[in-house]
């Protein structure tokens, strides 16, 4: 659980966008605004009542057993749609969500508390895991095993991040060491996640799958938006079709997501 409160000149066209400048062809940015909102503590009956994710049974990761979540309709949305694209990128097909939890009773100030986060464990099909977020289980595996699991672990974090402005992982505190928590605080329920180069969770996010993901031993965790980083992952966007830099908005955030979640 967590609470929480280059390309050159873009010009401003107002309602979230922009257009890069350079050249003769102008470039599409979609700039979401960031809402600062804070979480509203609801009861579970204001809330939708799910048992799946996709087709996937939600499955309480603390004692194994299947149950119902509760969440906003605008979150059931983005969980759903982040589902989707995660088997349609990956070819995995889990029966399993686990998870520790969504809506949370009493959690004042957190976005659990308001139905509008997730906490992913593992995904599993046939009683195997197909990616773990329990960093606490097997970081201390064999050196060829731990990076096997946190090249999933990163491009599972990647697809999270195409639906969800925040998603906290083992880089944030150990108490994220077990699960990948997701919530849509700062952009609202229904704005487009993009990079805000002064998050440190998102930078972070960003050089991690840079070196688990692609293999850029160069590319240190600092949480800033450096050189190094910036040449990893415009290089990743170039490769595969993309005009953008990284932070530029929306269409930048996705030009390095989506590559990085079908990373084979």
């Amino acid at each position: 659980m967590l609470t929480f409160g280059v390309l050159g000149a873009a010009t401003v066209l107002g309602a979230g966008t922009a257009v890069l400048g350079g050249g003769d062809t102008a470039v599409p940015v979609t700039m979401t605004p960031e809402v600062h909102a804070s979480p509203v503590a609801v009861e579970s009956t204001e809330l939708q009542t799910h048992t799946k994710v996709g087709g996937a049974a939600y499955v309480y990761e603390v004692d194994g057993q299947p149950t119902a979540y509760y969440v906003t309709t605008a979150f059931r949305t983005r969980l759903e749609r982040w589902y989707a694209t995660h088997l349609k990128e990956t070819g995995q097909r889990p029966d399993e969500v686990r998870s520790f939890g969504a809506w949370t009773p009493g959690a004042e100030g957190s976005w659990h508390g308001s139905g509008e986060a997730f906490d992913v464990a593992r995904l599993r099909a046939k009683g195997k895991d197909l990616v773990s977020a329990r960093y606490d289980k097997w970081r201390d595996d064999t050196a060829a095993e731990v990076r096997t699991r946190l090249r999933l672990y990163w491009q599972l974090a990647a697809g999270l991040h195409l639906e969800f402005a925040d998603v906290v992982t083992y880089l944030y505190d150990s108490n994220h060491s077990n699960h990948i928590h997701v919530d849509t605080g700062r952009f609202g329920p229904t704005g487009a996640p993009r990079l805000i180069p002064r998050s440190e969770v998102q930078v972070q996010a960003v050089q991690a799958m840079c070196r688990h993901v692609w293999g850029r031993a160069g590319v240190e965790i600092t949480g800033h938006l450096d050189t190094a980083t910036r040449d990893a992952t415009a290089k990743v966007i170039a490769d595969h079709g993309g005009q953008h830099a990284i932070d530029d908005g929306v269409e930048g955030w996705r030009a390095f997501l989506l590559p990085t979640l079908r990373a084979a």
